[in-house]
């Protein structure tokens, strides 16, 4: 923290004494004040991009056309964007034009919610000309400004609002609230990636239960991908505690499951997820209403994916998330195997008990063997496996 903190004190610095206003702003400013980690740091200034890069050996021109450099100070990357007042929204996500500014407030006037347009500067002082702290202190999300107008700029900042309250913990203010509700069709405009990528930030929050069950129950749900099919049936996401799980990868087999998806798939493809990541969702699913995980469960899952399940499992039967997991670990550690190359034998050696000709037997085989050995039935060692395939294979 204290790295980050100081190569932002060097740039502003830097262009303070060049002659310019430089401030930190939006997320970073909330979160020190809240005292949550802080992950970034943005710099608003006077400076226009071109001065930027002239100040600063190390630049990156990302956003130039926004008025955004990237500026590289001792490893750590800020961005570093010039004040600015935005034309209108034509596409619900960038403004028409951009026009640079000498003015903090017009500049923090712009941003989404009060919370978010707060400035500090290299003394330390806060700017906070919206009310932004004394809604932090009320846990309230307020737009900057009428709420509608914010809302139809960008719709995807009703996401975010649901996304704020469910990480922080706060509530939305009245007539923030009545906009998210009357605005939710909007987010039919959005792509869907932008939503999937607040959906599950939201999902890692404190408060996600409570904000899945006003998404459900005020019908905003209706404007995402696949949830408006399962509004009648919501009622087990609320009793999760969405916030103990550790991947996305849980969090999504854990709504895939108390939702009851039948093609979990299908699901997780609207929502433009990575062929990986569904991979590991449906393999996750495969386990969770198991009694117990058996020693091939184990063994197909992956120690790191085996634990992974066991969290799941815990959270969905209301157990203490991390109770299990050194069992767990300590079970996958005690196979025979833990992967298919550590088997005593091979394709070659399958082939040599049987003139059949190759095929996918061989593979349906060595997959009976790798169980039989999992489970127990049989030892890894060559001369063991041999003797046990012939045995069912009467010979």
């Amino acid at each position: 923290m204290s790295d980050l903190f100081a190569g932002a004190q060097i740039i502003m610095d830097r262009l303070l004494q060049a002659g310019y206003q430089a401030y930190m702003v939006g997320g970073c400013v909330r979160d020190y004040l809240l005292n949550r980690d802080i992950g970034d740091i943005d710099i608003a200034t006077s400076a226009l991009p071109e001065v930027v890069c002239s100040l600063f050996a190390k630049t990156i021109p990302v956003g130039m056309e926004h008025g955004t450099v990237i500026v590289r100070v001792q490893q750590i990357s800020y961005e570093v964007t010039t004040f600015r007042k935005e034309g209108t929204y034509v596409d619900r996500r960038h403004p028409s034009s951009v026009e640079y500014i000498d003015s903090l407030f017009e500049d923090l006037s712009r941003r989404d919610f009060t919370i978010n347009a707060m400035a500090m500067d290299a003394a330390g002082n806060l700017h906070d000309p919206f009310g932004g702290r004394q809604h932090l202190k009320e846990k309230k999300i307020k737009t900057v400004g009428d709420a509608e107008k914010r809302f139809m700029e960008d719709p995807l900042r009703i996401m975010r609002a649901l996304r704020f309250w469910a990480v922080l913990g706060f509530t939305l203010e009245e007539e923030t609230e009545k906009a998210c509700k009357r605005l939710a069709d909007e987010l039919k405009e959005i792509a869907v990636e932008r939503l999937a990528a607040e959906f599950i930030k939201l999902l890692r929050g404190i408060e996600a239960s409570s904000c899945l069950r006003f998404m459900f129950e005020t019908g905003v749900v209706s404007s995402l991908p696949e949830l408006n099919r399962f509004r009648s049936s919501s009622e087990r996401l609320y009793a999760l505690d969405w916030a103990c799980l550790e991947s996305d990868e849980e969090r999504w087999a854990a709504l895939l499951f108390l939702l009851g998806e039948e093609d979990p798939a299908v699901f997780l493809k609207a929502w433009k997820q990575s062929n990986a990541l569904i991979r590991s969702v449906l393999q996750l699913i495969r386990y969770l209403d198991k009694e117990e995980l058996r020693p091939h469960d184990l063994y197909e899952l992956g120690e790191l994916q085996a634990v992974s399940c066991q969290r799941v499992r815990n959270a969905l039967k209301g157990r203490i998330v991390d109770e299990d997991l050194d069992s767990v670990q300590q079970r996958f550690q005690k196979l025979p195997i833990h992967q298919r190359k550590e088997l005593a034998v091979n394709g070659k050696d399958i082939v040599s008990l049987d003139e059949s000709e190759k095929g996918p037997w061989i593979q349906e085989m060595l997959q009976r063997i790798e169980h039989g050995v999992v489970e127990g039935k049989v030892l890894n060692e060559k001369r063991a496996i041999m003797e046990w395939v012939r045995s069912w294979k009467g010979k």
